[in-house]
């Protein structure tokens, strides 16, 4: 035999407010400044690599993208990207921002488009440099690429 109807209206109305509390305390909160902590782009997710596209060859002076992809989803978001070009070399560092470890995530997995721009003011073969993580160990992880850059 169940609650009488009464009861087990209150019972929800009860269970709803403790649910909707948990969330509260559990879930993420984007407003709060310092909620998501930034790091790495995750380059290589269980065996799966990036996908970078380049030019093969650019003039002095030309900007040229680099397209690559980085895996997200869940508690994970793609964020800023640092680029560093000095000489022929161009190092680019893609950032993920990660939710708090007592957020609750779904586990979906997302790949996410980057592109960084590079100019290079020397000609000669140039070095591009992706830095980023593996996952699941978080060990850093490097895409290198070549473009010859023209006078």
């Amino acid at each position: 035999m169940g609650l009488p109807i009464g009861k087990s209206t209150q019972f929800a109305q009860l269970a709803a407010a403790g649910l909707l509390a948990a969330c509260a305390i559990f879930g993420p909160d984007d407003s709060s400044p310092g909620a998501n902590q930034p790091g790495l782009a995750i380059l290589a997710f269980y065996g799966d690599t990036s996908d970078v596209q380049l030019a093969a060859t650019v003039q002095v002076g030309e900007v040229t993208s680099v397209r690559f992809t980085s895996f997200g989803g869940g508690c994970i978001r793609q964020d800023s990207t640092e680029v560093a070009v000095a000489g022929l070399t161009a190092v680019i560092r893609p950032h993920r921002l990660e939710a708090p470890p007592n957020a609750v995530c779904s586990a979906d997995l997302r790949i996410d488009q980057n592109v960084a721009d590079l100019r290079f003011d020397e000609a000669g073969r140039a070095r591009v440099r992706i830095v980023g993580l593996t996952q699941p160990d978080d060990r850093i992880f490097v895409l290198e690429r070549d473009l010859l850059v023209s006078p």
